[in-house]
């Protein structure tokens, strides 16, 4: 099984998506997916933080970058 993932990129270079990830994938596992580093984004499951090593559920996540890219 899959899980759908409406990624909501804030304060970025990159452009919102919809990810297909497999049960059990982690929100590190999404950031690796789209090339970011864990300690330069804040990600927000319905504004609330979630820990990196949370295992992603369906819906609406939003990435803010929280750090300078240059």
């Amino acid at each position: 099984m899959s899980v759908t993932i409406n990624v909501e990129m804030i304060n970025s270079e990159l452009s919102n998506r919809q990810l297909k990830v497999p049960d059990g994938t982690t929100y590190e596992n999404v950031l690796d997916i789209l090339g970011m580093n864990q300690e330069t984004v804040l990600i927000l499951k319905e504004k609330q933080a979630v820990p990196v090593d949370g295992i992603a559920v369906p819906g609406n996540l939003t990435i803010m970058c929280i750090a300078s890219q240059g």
